[in-house]
């Protein structure tokens, strides 16, 4: 196996109690986003995407080649049996698997946790699951146009909140972890050549923001090198840091100044760098 180098970070909101869950094994990394729950409203504790992170890497350590959709399938399934959980009531999670080998590297997204992957020639190439986004758009969009009174962000998220829990794992809506196992089965997968890669990440969509809407950093290849030269942690305090400038929420419209943070990057040996390692 590779002797690749690993750091993860995690940041929580701002609540100070963070659903972002970050697991890492000697071949693989696995970022979660929990939602929990999507309903009735709750306390927010992260129970959910620790028990389901923990279950997707127990079954990849019984089979490390496993087939990534059926591993998440099975997570989600056995989940949702011990606990219970009822499709449309239960909490929810975002996933982004990285698994590797000597030859290949393997990546997962279901939800709007992205895995960026930088190439030993400079190039980026970004893995996201884009459903969520366009669902939730055309509902904000189409709820503007048909009802009165919706003055600000959170107006609309209310607003939308029915429309967007009836297409979730839904053909022709989007998919996440929640209760339902066939979610597994629509997650976007993509595999790249080893030798070809520098580094690889995965984030939830609380550090993926910085570079994708504030330009902090201003592109993906200074996010890295501003977390190889300075910490993880460091990416994710500039991020954390640019949000404080906008506490109304204003430059950046979203539904909280801060969201909850986590990432992982495994860097390759062809290219190896010192930087330190923050758990």
């Amino acid at each position: 196996m590779l002797p690749v180098r690993v750091c993860t970070a995690e940041r929580p909101g701002d609540d100070g109690c963070s659903e972002d869950r970050v697991f890492a094994r000697p071949n693989a990394v696995v970022v979660l986003d929990g939602v929990s729950p999507l309903r009735p409203e709750g306390p927010r504790d992260g129970w959910y995407p620790d028990a389901l992170g923990q279950r997707i890497l127990d079954l990849l350590d019984s089979d490390p080649s496993a087939d990534l959709p059926d591993v998440l399938a099975t997570a989600i399934d056995h989940v949702s049996a011990k606990h219970s959980l009822v499709p449309g009531e239960s909490p929810a999670s975002t996933v982004a698997i990285i698994r590797w080998d000597d030859y290949h590297i393997d990546g997962l997204v279901l939800g709007d946790s992205p895995i960026v992957v930088f190439s030993r020639d400079g190039s980026v190439d970004v893995l996201r699951d884009g459903r969520h986004e366009t669902v939730v758009a055309e509902l904000r969009r189409e709820a503007r146009q048909t009802t009165e009174g919706l003055n600000t962000l959170d107006d609309l998220i209310r607003a939308t909140r029915p429309a967007k829990l009836a297409r979730m794992n839904r053909d022709g809506g989007y998919w996440i972890a929640e209760a339902t196992p066939e979610a597994g089965h629509h997650a976007i997968l993509r595999r790249w050549p080893v030798d070809s890669i520098h580094a690889v990440a995965a984030m939830t969509d609380g550090v993926s923001c910085g570079v994708e809407d504030y330009g902090v950093p201003p592109s993906w290849p200074a996010a890295l090198t501003l977390a190889l030269s300075d910490g993880l942690q460091a990416l994710l305090a500039a991020i954390h840091d640019a949000e404080a400038t906008d506490k109304d929420r204003q430059r950046w419209p979203r539904p909280k100044t801060h969201d909850d943070k986590a990432a992982a990057i495994i860097v390759f040996p062809h290219e190896h760098q010192a930087w330190a390692d923050e758990q």
